[in-house]
């Protein structure tokens, strides 16, 4: 088991071998979280939360509405799908716990 030491700014170097295999690199975002008496770091990506609703806007316009989408305005769709998205993970995360 490969030890760390903390450093005067509570700095740690994550070992190599545990970088490479989860292809962590110098300026990842890294979630912390107390588990125990200990700290579980995970891996993060941050989304650009308009360029996904770029996106989401995009992939509904590339499609014929749903019956029941049909005199929605856009914004109530995305609206509807962000929400959809939203309890996907939250049902996730409570999968995880």
């Amino acid at each position: 088991m490969p030890l760390v030491t903390v450093k005067s700014k509570f700095q740690v170097t994550i070992p190599a071998r545990l970088r490479k295999g989860i292809d962590l690199r110098e300026g990842d975002i890294m979630e912390a979280t107390l588990v125990g008496d200990g700290i579980l770091f995970r891996p993060k990506q941050l989304v650009d939360r308009d360029a996904a609703a770029d996106r989401i806007a995009a992939a509904l316009a590339s499609r014929p509405p749903l019956p029941e989408d049909i005199g929605r305005s856009e914004d109530e769709v995305m609206q509807d799908v962000i929400a959809d998205i939203d309890e996907s993970r939250r049902e996730r995360r409570s999968r995880e716990t």
